[in-house]
Protein backbone atom coordinates (compact mmCIF):
# COMPACT_ATOMS: atom_id res chain seq x y z
CA UNK A 1 0.00 0.00 0.00
CA UNK A 2 2.82 2.37 0.95
CA UNK A 3 4.69 1.53 -2.26
CA UNK A 4 1.53 2.07 -4.33
CA UNK A 5 0.86 5.43 -2.63
CA UNK A 6 4.46 6.51 -3.19
CA UNK A 7 4.21 5.49 -6.86
CA UNK A 8 1.03 7.54 -7.25
CA UNK A 9 2.69 10.55 -5.65
CA UNK A 10 5.72 10.27 -7.95
CA UNK A 11 3.50 9.89 -11.00
CA UNK A 12 1.43 12.85 -9.86
CA UNK A 13 4.54 14.98 -9.43
CA UNK A 14 5.76 13.97 -12.90
CA UNK A 15 2.41 14.95 -14.39
CA UNK A 16 2.66 18.30 -12.58
CA UNK A 17 6.15 18.79 -14.06
CA UNK A 18 4.91 18.02 -17.58
CA UNK A 19 1.95 20.39 -17.22
CA UNK A 20 4.25 23.13 -15.87
CA UNK A 21 6.78 22.74 -18.69
CA UNK A 22 3.99 22.84 -21.29
CA UNK A 23 2.65 26.02 -19.71
CA UNK A 24 6.15 27.49 -19.57
CA UNK A 25 7.01 26.94 -23.22
CA UNK A 26 3.88 26.60 -25.35
CA UNK A 27 2.82 30.17 -24.61
CA UNK A 28 6.15 31.39 -26.04
CA UNK A 29 5.75 29.66 -29.39
CA UNK A 30 3.81 32.41 -31.16
CA UNK A 31 5.52 35.76 -31.19
CA UNK A 32 3.25 38.75 -31.68
CA UNK A 33 5.25 41.71 -32.90
CA UNK A 34 3.95 45.18 -33.71
CA UNK A 35 5.70 46.74 -36.69
CA UNK A 36 5.89 50.50 -36.34
CA UNK A 37 6.39 52.81 -39.34
CA UNK A 38 5.71 56.46 -40.10
CA UNK A 39 2.20 55.38 -41.12
CA UNK A 40 1.14 54.19 -37.65
CA UNK A 41 3.71 55.73 -35.28
CA UNK A 42 1.38 58.42 -33.86
CA UNK A 43 -1.42 55.89 -33.39
CA UNK A 44 0.76 53.33 -31.59
CA UNK A 45 2.83 55.73 -29.48
CA UNK A 46 0.26 56.25 -26.66
CA UNK A 47 0.05 52.50 -26.12
CA UNK A 48 3.85 52.14 -26.28
CA UNK A 49 4.22 54.93 -23.73
CA UNK A 50 1.75 53.23 -21.35
CA UNK A 51 3.50 49.88 -21.73
CA UNK A 52 6.96 51.33 -21.11
CA UNK A 53 5.82 53.28 -18.04
CA UNK A 54 4.51 50.04 -16.49
CA UNK A 55 7.51 47.91 -17.48
CA UNK A 56 9.60 45.92 -15.01
CA UNK A 57 12.44 46.13 -17.52
CA UNK A 58 12.89 46.91 -21.22
CA UNK A 59 15.00 44.92 -23.70
CA UNK A 60 16.37 46.61 -26.82
CA UNK A 61 18.22 45.71 -30.02
CA UNK A 62 19.29 47.49 -33.20
CA UNK A 63 20.12 46.72 -36.82
CA UNK A 64 22.64 48.93 -38.63
CA UNK A 65 23.85 49.72 -42.16
CA UNK A 66 27.36 48.66 -41.16
CA UNK A 67 29.70 48.29 -38.20
CA UNK A 68 33.25 48.22 -39.56
CA UNK A 69 35.65 49.57 -42.14
CA UNK A 70 38.42 47.84 -44.06
CA UNK A 71 41.66 47.06 -42.23
CA UNK A 72 40.20 47.88 -38.79
CA UNK A 73 39.76 44.67 -36.82
CA UNK A 74 39.12 43.80 -33.19
CA UNK A 75 42.26 42.60 -31.44
CA UNK A 76 43.13 40.93 -28.15
CA UNK A 77 45.66 43.74 -27.75
CA UNK A 78 42.91 46.40 -27.64
CA UNK A 79 42.37 48.24 -24.37
CA UNK A 80 38.82 49.48 -23.81
CA UNK A 81 39.93 53.00 -24.77
CA UNK A 82 41.50 51.74 -27.99
CA UNK A 83 38.42 49.66 -28.79
CA UNK A 84 36.16 52.69 -28.32
CA UNK A 85 38.35 54.79 -30.63
CA UNK A 86 38.31 52.01 -33.25
CA UNK A 87 34.53 51.65 -33.06
CA UNK A 88 34.01 55.41 -33.11
CA UNK A 89 35.98 55.86 -36.33
CA UNK A 90 34.32 52.81 -37.88
CA UNK A 91 30.63 53.46 -37.18
CA UNK A 92 30.40 57.21 -37.78
CA UNK A 93 29.24 56.84 -41.44
CA UNK A 94 26.64 54.18 -40.55
CA UNK A 95 23.16 54.52 -39.05
CA UNK A 96 20.45 52.61 -37.18
CA UNK A 97 17.74 51.41 -39.58
CA UNK A 98 15.71 49.16 -37.28
CA UNK A 99 15.19 49.34 -33.53
CA UNK A 100 13.49 46.73 -31.38
CA UNK A 101 11.86 47.32 -28.01
CA UNK A 102 10.40 44.52 -25.91
CA UNK A 103 8.57 45.58 -22.77
CA UNK A 104 8.45 43.05 -19.91
CA UNK A 105 6.11 43.43 -16.94
CA UNK A 106 5.86 41.16 -13.91
CA UNK A 107 2.24 40.27 -13.19
CA UNK A 108 1.42 41.07 -9.53
CA UNK A 109 1.13 38.03 -7.26
CA UNK A 110 1.89 35.64 -10.14
CA UNK A 111 5.02 33.90 -11.38
CA UNK A 112 4.40 35.39 -14.82
CA UNK A 113 5.93 38.07 -17.04
CA UNK A 114 4.04 39.58 -19.95
CA UNK A 115 6.00 40.84 -22.94
CA UNK A 116 5.09 43.14 -25.80
CA UNK A 117 7.30 43.53 -28.86
CA UNK A 118 7.69 46.63 -31.04
CA UNK A 119 9.78 46.75 -34.21
CA UNK A 120 10.59 50.22 -35.59
CA UNK A 121 11.78 50.96 -39.13
CA UNK A 122 13.99 54.06 -39.00
CA UNK A 123 15.27 56.37 -41.73
CA UNK A 124 16.55 59.92 -41.15
CA UNK A 125 14.95 62.69 -43.21
CA UNK A 126 16.92 65.30 -45.08
CA UNK A 127 17.46 68.60 -43.28
CA UNK A 128 18.13 71.79 -45.19
CA UNK A 129 21.39 73.59 -44.37
CA UNK A 130 22.87 70.23 -43.36
CA UNK A 131 23.74 67.38 -45.68
CA UNK A 132 22.60 64.16 -44.00
CA UNK A 133 24.18 61.09 -45.55
CA UNK A 134 25.18 57.57 -44.58
CA UNK A 135 27.04 54.56 -45.91
CA UNK A 136 25.77 51.03 -46.40
CA UNK A 137 28.27 48.24 -45.98
CA UNK A 138 27.66 45.66 -48.72
CA UNK A 139 28.17 42.74 -46.36
CA UNK A 140 25.60 44.25 -43.96
CA UNK A 141 23.12 44.64 -46.82
CA UNK A 142 23.67 41.02 -47.86
CA UNK A 143 23.31 39.90 -44.24
CA UNK A 144 19.98 41.70 -43.79
CA UNK A 145 18.74 40.38 -47.14
CA UNK A 146 19.51 36.84 -45.99
CA UNK A 147 17.21 37.35 -43.00
CA UNK A 148 14.35 38.85 -45.00
CA UNK A 149 14.75 42.54 -44.14
CA UNK A 150 12.01 44.66 -45.79
CA UNK A 151 13.99 47.37 -47.61
CA UNK A 152 10.87 48.78 -49.29
CA UNK A 153 9.22 49.36 -45.92
CA UNK A 154 12.38 51.11 -44.73
CA UNK A 155 12.54 53.39 -47.78
CA UNK A 156 8.86 54.28 -47.99
CA UNK A 157 7.76 54.11 -44.37
CA UNK A 158 10.88 54.64 -42.25
CA UNK A 159 10.40 56.83 -39.16
CA UNK A 160 12.55 59.94 -38.94
CA UNK A 161 14.78 60.72 -35.97
CA UNK A 162 17.10 63.50 -34.80
CA UNK A 163 19.88 63.75 -32.28
CA UNK A 164 20.08 66.79 -30.03
CA UNK A 165 22.38 68.70 -32.38
CA UNK A 166 20.07 68.34 -35.38
CA UNK A 167 16.99 69.11 -33.32
CA UNK A 168 18.67 72.31 -32.10
CA UNK A 169 19.20 73.39 -35.73
CA UNK A 170 15.49 73.03 -36.53
CA UNK A 171 14.35 74.71 -33.32
CA UNK A 172 16.63 77.66 -34.07
CA UNK A 173 15.07 77.96 -37.51
CA UNK A 174 11.64 77.99 -35.87
CA UNK A 175 12.66 80.80 -33.55
CA UNK A 176 14.19 82.82 -36.38
CA UNK A 177 11.19 82.17 -38.69
CA UNK A 178 13.50 80.69 -41.31
CA UNK A 179 12.13 77.16 -41.27
CA UNK A 180 9.87 77.71 -44.29
CA UNK A 181 12.76 79.07 -46.35
CA UNK A 182 14.76 75.96 -45.52
CA UNK A 183 11.86 73.67 -46.44
CA UNK A 184 11.30 75.57 -49.70
CA UNK A 185 14.90 74.93 -50.72
CA UNK A 186 14.43 71.21 -50.16
CA UNK A 187 11.42 70.90 -52.51
CA UNK A 188 12.37 69.10 -55.71
CA UNK A 189 11.77 70.45 -59.21
CA UNK A 190 9.12 67.77 -59.87
CA UNK A 191 7.29 68.59 -56.62
CA UNK A 192 7.40 72.30 -57.43
CA UNK A 193 5.99 71.83 -60.93
CA UNK A 194 3.28 69.52 -59.64
CA UNK A 195 2.35 72.10 -57.01
CA UNK A 196 2.01 74.81 -59.68
CA UNK A 197 -0.46 72.59 -61.55
CA UNK A 198 -2.44 72.11 -58.32
CA UNK A 199 -2.60 75.89 -57.81
CA UNK A 200 -4.16 76.27 -61.29
CA UNK A 201 -6.68 73.50 -60.54
CA UNK A 202 -7.61 75.03 -57.19
CA UNK A 203 -8.12 78.40 -58.81
CA UNK A 204 -10.53 76.83 -61.32
CA UNK A 205 -12.25 74.91 -58.53
CA UNK A 206 -12.76 78.09 -56.48
CA UNK A 207 -14.36 79.82 -59.46
CA UNK A 208 -16.79 76.94 -59.87
CA UNK A 209 -17.39 75.98 -56.23
CA UNK A 210 -21.06 76.49 -55.42
CA UNK A 211 -20.99 76.30 -51.63
CA UNK A 212 -18.60 76.07 -48.69
CA UNK A 213 -19.18 72.35 -48.20
CA UNK A 214 -17.22 71.55 -51.35
CA UNK A 215 -13.58 70.54 -50.95
CA UNK A 216 -10.49 69.90 -53.07
CA UNK A 217 -8.06 67.14 -52.13
CA UNK A 218 -4.32 66.90 -52.86
CA UNK A 219 -2.04 63.94 -52.23
CA UNK A 220 1.00 64.94 -50.16
CA UNK A 221 3.05 61.90 -49.11
CA UNK A 222 5.62 63.63 -46.85
CA UNK A 223 5.31 65.98 -43.86
CA UNK A 224 7.76 68.38 -45.51
CA UNK A 225 5.67 68.64 -48.67
CA UNK A 226 2.50 69.00 -46.60
CA UNK A 227 4.03 71.88 -44.66
CA UNK A 228 5.11 73.61 -47.87
CA UNK A 229 1.67 73.19 -49.48
CA UNK A 230 -0.19 74.47 -46.42
CA UNK A 231 1.94 77.58 -46.26
CA UNK A 232 1.94 78.34 -49.99
CA UNK A 233 -1.73 77.63 -50.65
CA UNK A 234 -2.77 79.91 -47.80
CA UNK A 235 -0.46 82.59 -49.19
CA UNK A 236 -1.87 82.26 -52.71
CA UNK A 237 -5.54 82.20 -51.72
CA UNK A 238 -7.07 84.37 -48.99
CA UNK A 239 -10.49 82.66 -49.13
CA UNK A 240 -9.46 79.07 -48.37
CA UNK A 241 -8.36 76.96 -45.42
CA UNK A 242 -6.35 73.76 -45.50
CA UNK A 243 -6.08 70.79 -43.19
CA UNK A 244 -4.43 67.38 -43.58
CA UNK A 245 -4.88 63.71 -42.71
CA UNK A 246 -3.81 60.36 -44.16
CA UNK A 247 -1.23 62.01 -46.44
CA UNK A 248 -3.92 64.17 -48.06
CA UNK A 249 -4.39 67.94 -47.87
CA UNK A 250 -8.00 69.05 -48.01
CA UNK A 251 -8.78 72.57 -49.28
CA UNK A 252 -12.09 74.24 -48.33
CA UNK A 253 -13.54 77.63 -49.17
CA UNK A 254 -14.04 79.96 -46.19
CA UNK A 255 -15.12 83.60 -45.66
CA UNK A 256 -12.35 86.05 -44.75
CA UNK A 257 -13.72 86.42 -41.20
CA UNK A 258 -13.53 82.68 -40.63
CA UNK A 259 -10.03 82.60 -42.08
CA UNK A 260 -8.76 85.06 -39.45
CA UNK A 261 -10.32 83.04 -36.63
CA UNK A 262 -8.80 79.81 -37.95
CA UNK A 263 -5.36 81.41 -38.19
CA UNK A 264 -5.56 82.64 -34.60
CA UNK A 265 -6.72 79.26 -33.33
CA UNK A 266 -4.01 77.36 -35.18
CA UNK A 267 -1.11 79.55 -34.12
CA UNK A 268 2.21 77.76 -34.73
CA UNK A 269 0.73 74.27 -34.95
CA UNK A 270 2.02 73.69 -38.50
CA UNK A 271 5.60 74.42 -37.41
CA UNK A 272 5.29 72.16 -34.37
CA UNK A 273 3.77 69.31 -36.41
CA UNK A 274 6.65 69.49 -38.88
CA UNK A 275 9.20 69.48 -36.07
CA UNK A 276 7.50 66.49 -34.43
CA UNK A 277 7.61 64.61 -37.75
CA UNK A 278 11.37 65.16 -37.88
CA UNK A 279 11.88 64.15 -34.23
CA UNK A 280 9.94 60.92 -34.81
CA UNK A 281 11.56 57.97 -33.04
CA UNK A 282 13.72 60.27 -30.91
CA UNK A 283 10.54 60.78 -28.90
CA UNK A 284 10.75 57.10 -27.91
CA UNK A 285 14.43 57.48 -27.03
CA UNK A 286 13.63 60.45 -24.77
CA UNK A 287 10.89 58.43 -23.07
CA UNK A 288 13.28 55.54 -22.48
CA UNK A 289 15.78 57.94 -20.90
CA UNK A 290 13.13 59.66 -18.76
CA UNK A 291 11.74 56.41 -17.34
CA UNK A 292 15.15 55.14 -16.14
CA UNK A 293 13.98 51.51 -16.35
CA UNK A 294 16.51 48.66 -16.38
CA UNK A 295 17.67 48.22 -19.98
CA UNK A 296 18.62 44.74 -21.21
CA UNK A 297 20.92 44.18 -24.21
CA UNK A 298 22.84 41.31 -25.74
CA UNK A 299 26.46 42.19 -26.52
CA UNK A 300 25.37 45.82 -26.41
CA UNK A 301 28.56 47.93 -26.62
CA UNK A 302 27.99 48.88 -30.27
CA UNK A 303 24.25 49.33 -29.67
CA UNK A 304 24.97 52.01 -27.08
CA UNK A 305 27.48 53.72 -29.34
CA UNK A 306 24.88 53.90 -32.14
CA UNK A 307 22.20 55.09 -29.70
CA UNK A 308 24.49 57.88 -28.50
CA UNK A 309 25.39 58.90 -32.06
CA UNK A 310 21.95 58.73 -33.66
CA UNK A 311 19.60 59.88 -30.89
CA UNK A 312 21.69 61.82 -28.38
CA UNK A 313 24.88 63.55 -29.57
CA UNK A 314 27.84 62.92 -31.83
CA UNK A 315 30.19 60.44 -30.22
CA UNK A 316 32.79 62.22 -28.05
CA UNK A 317 36.47 61.67 -28.77
CA UNK A 318 37.20 60.32 -25.29
CA UNK A 319 35.87 57.00 -24.05
CA UNK A 320 35.30 58.26 -20.50
CA UNK A 321 32.95 60.97 -21.72
CA UNK A 322 30.94 58.42 -23.71
CA UNK A 323 30.86 56.10 -20.70
CA UNK A 324 29.60 58.83 -18.38
CA UNK A 325 26.97 59.96 -20.88
CA UNK A 326 25.53 56.46 -21.29
CA UNK A 327 25.42 55.95 -17.53
CA UNK A 328 23.45 59.19 -17.11
CA UNK A 329 21.04 58.15 -19.85
CA UNK A 330 20.64 54.53 -18.71
CA UNK A 331 21.75 54.04 -15.08
CA UNK A 332 20.79 50.34 -14.96
CA UNK A 333 22.04 48.08 -17.78
CA UNK A 334 22.35 44.31 -18.06
CA UNK A 335 24.10 42.49 -20.90
CA UNK A 336 22.94 38.90 -21.40
CA UNK A 337 26.13 38.05 -23.32
CA UNK A 338 28.23 38.99 -20.28
CA UNK A 339 25.78 37.31 -17.89
CA UNK A 340 25.93 34.09 -19.91
CA UNK A 341 29.73 33.97 -19.54
CA UNK A 342 29.48 34.51 -15.78
CA UNK A 343 26.70 31.95 -15.28
CA UNK A 344 28.47 29.32 -17.38
CA UNK A 345 31.34 29.34 -14.87
CA UNK A 346 29.11 27.98 -12.09
CA UNK A 347 26.98 25.53 -14.08
CA UNK A 348 27.50 21.80 -14.29
CA UNK A 349 28.91 20.46 -17.55
CA UNK A 350 25.58 19.04 -18.70
CA UNK A 351 23.86 22.37 -17.97
CA UNK A 352 26.16 24.48 -20.14
CA UNK A 353 25.39 25.82 -23.61
CA UNK A 354 27.74 25.32 -26.53
CA UNK A 355 27.70 28.89 -27.82
CA UNK A 356 26.42 32.08 -26.24
CA UNK A 357 25.33 33.95 -29.32
CA UNK A 358 21.76 35.18 -29.06
CA UNK A 359 20.58 32.35 -31.31
CA UNK A 360 22.65 29.80 -29.43
CA UNK A 361 21.17 30.80 -26.08
CA UNK A 362 17.63 30.85 -27.47
CA UNK A 363 18.20 27.35 -28.88
CA UNK A 364 19.55 26.15 -25.53
CA UNK A 365 16.63 27.49 -23.51
CA UNK A 366 13.91 26.41 -25.93
CA UNK A 367 15.20 23.22 -27.56
CA UNK A 368 18.09 21.73 -25.58
CA UNK A 369 18.88 21.06 -21.92
CA UNK A 370 17.94 24.58 -20.91
CA UNK A 371 14.35 23.86 -21.89
CA UNK A 372 14.08 21.86 -18.68
CA UNK A 373 14.71 24.87 -16.49
CA UNK A 374 13.96 24.64 -12.77
CA UNK A 375 10.25 24.41 -12.11
CA UNK A 376 10.01 27.81 -10.46
CA UNK A 377 11.13 29.70 -13.57
CA UNK A 378 8.56 32.35 -14.55
CA UNK A 379 6.10 31.84 -17.37
CA UNK A 380 6.57 34.39 -20.17
CA UNK A 381 3.41 35.38 -22.01
CA UNK A 382 3.58 37.30 -25.27
CA UNK A 383 0.75 39.78 -25.50
CA UNK A 384 -0.41 42.65 -27.65
CA UNK A 385 -2.80 45.10 -26.05
CA UNK A 386 -3.35 47.18 -29.18
CA UNK A 387 -6.68 46.99 -30.98
CA UNK A 388 -5.70 44.64 -33.79
CA UNK A 389 -9.01 45.25 -35.57
CA UNK A 390 -7.93 48.85 -36.12
CA UNK A 391 -4.17 48.43 -36.46
CA UNK A 392 -3.09 45.99 -39.12
CA UNK A 393 0.51 45.63 -38.01
CA UNK A 394 0.71 42.56 -35.79
CA UNK A 395 2.90 39.92 -37.40
CA UNK A 396 4.51 36.63 -36.37
CA UNK A 397 7.86 36.48 -38.22
CA UNK A 398 10.08 34.48 -35.82
CA UNK A 399 13.13 35.73 -37.71
CA UNK A 400 16.58 36.26 -36.28
CA UNK A 401 18.10 39.69 -36.84
CA UNK A 402 14.74 41.39 -36.82
CA UNK A 403 15.36 43.97 -34.10
CA UNK A 404 12.02 43.46 -32.33
CA UNK A 405 12.39 39.68 -32.30
CA UNK A 406 15.97 39.92 -30.99
CA UNK A 407 14.90 42.38 -28.29
CA UNK A 408 12.21 39.97 -27.11
CA UNK A 409 14.56 37.01 -26.81
CA UNK A 410 17.18 39.17 -25.11
CA UNK A 411 14.60 39.82 -22.38
CA UNK A 412 13.53 36.18 -22.43
CA UNK A 413 17.11 35.02 -21.87
CA UNK A 414 17.58 37.60 -19.11
CA UNK A 415 14.68 36.07 -17.15
CA UNK A 416 15.98 32.53 -17.62
CA UNK A 417 19.56 33.46 -16.64
CA UNK A 418 18.42 35.51 -13.63
CA UNK A 419 16.36 32.57 -12.39
CA UNK A 420 19.33 30.20 -12.72
CA UNK A 421 21.54 32.63 -10.79
CA UNK A 422 18.88 32.79 -8.05
CA UNK A 423 18.52 29.00 -7.81
CA UNK A 424 22.27 28.59 -7.33
CA UNK A 425 21.84 30.22 -3.93
CA UNK A 426 19.69 27.30 -2.78
CA UNK A 427 20.16 23.58 -2.25
CA UNK A 428 19.16 21.16 -5.00
CA UNK A 429 15.97 20.29 -3.13
CA UNK A 430 14.80 23.90 -3.42
CA UNK A 431 15.30 24.41 -7.14
CA UNK A 432 11.53 24.58 -7.70
CA UNK A 433 11.34 27.79 -5.65
CA UNK A 434 9.54 30.70 -7.30
CA UNK A 435 11.26 34.07 -6.99
CA UNK A 436 9.82 37.56 -6.92
CA UNK A 437 10.94 40.10 -9.48
CA UNK A 438 13.04 41.83 -6.81
CA UNK A 439 14.76 38.54 -5.93
CA UNK A 440 15.56 37.87 -9.59
CA UNK A 441 17.02 41.36 -10.05
CA UNK A 442 19.05 41.02 -6.86
CA UNK A 443 20.52 37.75 -8.13
CA UNK A 444 22.30 39.62 -10.96
CA UNK A 445 22.80 42.96 -9.19
CA UNK A 446 26.58 42.55 -8.95
CA UNK A 447 26.71 42.43 -12.77
CA UNK A 448 24.86 45.73 -13.28
CA UNK A 449 26.34 47.95 -16.02
CA UNK A 450 28.88 45.32 -17.13
CA UNK A 451 28.86 45.00 -20.92
CA UNK A 452 30.68 42.37 -22.95
CA UNK A 453 33.73 43.29 -25.05
CA UNK A 454 34.41 41.07 -28.05
CA UNK A 455 38.04 39.96 -28.46
CA UNK A 456 39.74 42.63 -26.37
CA UNK A 457 42.40 42.83 -23.67
CA UNK A 458 39.54 42.78 -21.14
CA UNK A 459 36.43 40.67 -21.55
CA UNK A 460 34.01 43.40 -20.45
CA UNK A 461 33.67 47.08 -19.60
CA UNK A 462 31.67 48.78 -16.89
CA UNK A 463 29.63 51.97 -17.22
CA UNK A 464 29.51 52.90 -13.53
CA UNK A 465 32.98 52.37 -12.12
CA UNK A 466 36.65 51.69 -12.80
CA UNK A 467 37.50 49.37 -15.64
CA UNK A 468 38.19 45.72 -14.71
CA UNK A 469 41.71 44.37 -14.77
CA UNK A 470 42.53 42.03 -17.60
CA UNK A 471 42.14 38.32 -16.92
CA UNK A 472 43.79 37.38 -20.21
CA UNK A 473 47.13 35.54 -20.10
CA UNK A 474 50.36 37.53 -20.46
CA UNK A 475 51.47 38.29 -23.98
CA UNK A 476 53.87 35.85 -25.58
CA UNK A 477 57.19 36.98 -26.99
CA UNK A 478 58.07 35.27 -30.28
CA UNK A 479 61.42 35.33 -32.08
CA UNK A 480 62.34 33.39 -35.18
CA UNK A 481 65.48 31.25 -34.87
CA UNK A 482 65.89 31.08 -38.62
CA UNK A 483 67.86 33.53 -40.72
CA UNK A 484 64.79 34.55 -42.71
CA UNK A 485 62.24 37.01 -41.26
CA UNK A 486 58.77 35.79 -40.27
CA UNK A 487 55.45 37.54 -40.78
CA UNK A 488 52.57 38.03 -38.36
CA UNK A 489 50.37 35.93 -40.63
CA UNK A 490 52.81 33.01 -40.51
CA UNK A 491 52.93 33.15 -36.71
CA UNK A 492 49.13 33.31 -36.50
CA UNK A 493 48.81 30.26 -38.77
CA UNK A 494 51.12 28.25 -36.54
CA UNK A 495 49.37 29.21 -33.29
CA UNK A 496 45.70 29.63 -34.14
CA UNK A 497 45.07 25.89 -33.89
CA UNK A 498 45.47 26.31 -30.12
CA UNK A 499 42.77 28.99 -29.87
CA UNK A 500 42.14 32.64 -30.66
CA UNK A 501 45.37 34.65 -31.05
CA UNK A 502 46.39 38.04 -32.40
CA UNK A 503 49.89 38.92 -33.52
CA UNK A 504 51.62 42.31 -33.37
CA UNK A 505 54.93 42.40 -35.22
CA UNK A 506 57.54 45.01 -34.30
CA UNK A 507 60.70 43.75 -36.06
CA UNK A 508 61.12 41.38 -39.04
CA UNK A 509 62.11 38.60 -36.65
CA UNK A 510 60.19 39.45 -33.49
CA UNK A 511 56.52 39.70 -32.55
CA UNK A 512 54.10 39.75 -29.64
CA UNK A 513 51.18 37.34 -29.44
CA UNK A 514 48.01 37.97 -27.44
CA UNK A 515 46.12 34.81 -26.51
CA UNK A 516 42.43 34.60 -25.54
CA UNK A 517 42.69 32.20 -22.59
CA UNK A 518 45.21 30.64 -20.22
CA UNK A 519 44.66 27.09 -21.50
CA UNK A 520 45.61 28.13 -25.03
CA UNK A 521 48.66 30.03 -23.76
CA UNK A 522 49.88 26.94 -21.82
CA UNK A 523 49.40 24.73 -24.87
CA UNK A 524 51.36 27.13 -27.09
CA UNK A 525 54.27 27.42 -24.64
CA UNK A 526 54.41 23.64 -24.22
CA UNK A 527 54.25 22.99 -27.97
CA UNK A 528 57.05 25.45 -28.83
CA UNK A 529 59.24 24.70 -25.80
CA UNK A 530 61.79 22.69 -27.83
CA UNK A 531 60.90 24.15 -31.22
CA UNK A 532 63.85 24.79 -33.55
CA UNK A 533 62.07 27.46 -35.62
CA UNK A 534 60.47 29.73 -33.02
CA UNK A 535 61.51 30.88 -29.58
CA UNK A 536 58.32 31.47 -27.53
CA UNK A 537 58.26 32.69 -23.91
CA UNK A 538 55.99 34.90 -21.77
CA UNK A 539 56.62 38.56 -22.58
CA UNK A 540 58.67 40.65 -20.16
CA UNK A 541 58.40 44.43 -20.47
CA UNK A 542 62.02 44.74 -19.31
CA UNK A 543 63.77 41.95 -21.20
CA UNK A 544 61.78 42.19 -24.41
CA UNK A 545 61.07 45.90 -24.84
CA UNK A 546 62.28 47.60 -28.03
CA UNK A 547 64.70 49.88 -26.21
CA UNK A 548 66.38 46.97 -24.41
CA UNK A 549 66.54 44.98 -27.66
CA UNK A 550 68.37 47.89 -29.33
CA UNK A 551 70.92 48.01 -26.49
CA UNK A 552 71.51 44.31 -26.84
Amino acid sequence: MAILLRTELVNGFEQYCLRYMRLLHTKENTIKMIEVTNQNFNEIYPHLEHAMKNASFIAIDGEFTGIEVANVKNSLFDSIHERYEKNRSSIQPYIVIQFGISVFQRVPDENVYTAEVFNFFLLPRSISLKSRQFLWQVSALEFLTLYGFDFNKLAYQGISYLNQDDEAILRQQLQENTLFNSVEQSISYVEEEDFKDKVIQINEWLNNAKNETDSFKIDSPTPTLQYYMHKELRRYFSNIWTYSGNNVITVIKVPSESRKILEQEEGSILDKVLLESYIGFSKVFKLLVTLQKPVIVHNGFLDFMFIHQQFYKSLPQKYNEFKNNIHKLFPIIYDTKFLSFELREILKTEEKWKVNTLGGLVHHFTEKHGKNVPLGSPVIKLTSQTDSDKIDDIISPKKYHTAGWDAYFTGYIFIRISHLFATKRYEESLTSKQFTHTELMNSVKRYTNCVNIVRGSTSYMTFDGPEPKSTRPKWLYVKTLATKPITALQIAEKMSKFGAVDVKQYTPKRALVAVANHGSARDILLHFKQNKELYVVPYSSIRHSRSVQLLL
